[in-house]
């Protein structure tokens, strides 16, 4: 209900005087409602709240006689016009992140200009993004995930809002990559080197079915970290 609903209520002469003789007669809302039939709070909301927004004739004629006058005093004939209600818009900020198409033949430049098409546009709550997610809106990419090297946690279709500020990953985070081959979205786990040498990084899918790898740590590229799942049910 909007404030010149409330207004009109408040205002509405036909309620101003049942409110009048029930105090003439001493009577509280509560106790006419009770006398009507109906709940205690009936007479209450009537007045205070316009529900119902007119009384029924039988309940004017009730009143009427309860109160010693006319019904037509306290009872309306017509409904009263009220404003239509209009919904206030949301003053919530919305960032838009872009969703986008990327190549394996993009390589290591992926989520750089000219290496990745946009396909849409997201309008998400940017208070979400920054205090669920911990990230600005301007680094977030949307990308499909291809394949089931990640069921259950993801699934073919599915999409991935990432964090491209987000390069230097710890071991059990997700994180879309450049693994030398192709882009990949993997667990990561990081490992020394063997006998001194390089440093490598294992990547792990969800997928049974697809066994662990390891690669040189020089020749992976973060590219983002996976912040959230999004999924048709």
């Amino acid at each position: 209900m909007n404030e010149d609903d409330k207004e009109a209520i408040r205002n509405d002469p036909l309620r101003i005087r049942l409110k009048h003789l029930l105090r003439r007669k001493g009577l509280t809302l509560a106790a006419a409602s009770t006398t009507l039939g109906r709940n205690r709070a009936y007479l209450q909301q009537y007045v205070e709240r316009g529900s119902p927004a007119v009384l029924g004739y039988r309940d004017g004629e009730v009143l009427g006689e309860l109160l010693g006058c006319d019904p037509a005093e306290i009872r309306h004939e017509t409904v009263p016009e009220r404003k239509p209600y209009r919904r206030k818009r949301s003053t919530r900020p919305v960032a838009n992140v872009s969703e986008v198409t990327v190549e394996a033949s993009a390589g290591a430049g992926t989520f750089e200009p000219g290496f990745e098409t946009e396909t849409a546009r997201w309008g998400w709550p940017a208070n979400m993004i920054r205090h669920e997610g911990g990230a600005d809106p301007e680094n977030l990419r949307i990308i499909r995930v291809r394949g089931d090297s990640m069921e259950p946690e993801m699934k073919e279709g599915d999409r991935i809002v990432v964090d491209v500020s987000r390069k230097t990953p710890a071991t059990g985070e997700i994180f879309v990559l450049w693994d030398g081959s192709g882009i990949v979205v993997k667990k990561v786990a990081l490992a020394p080197g063997e006998d001194g040498g390089p440093r490598r990084i294992r990547l792990v899918s969800e997928n049974p079915d697809y066994p662990p790898y390891t690669r040189l740590a020089q020749d992976v590229h973060f590219l983002g970290k996976a912040l959230w799942v999004v999924r048709r049910m």
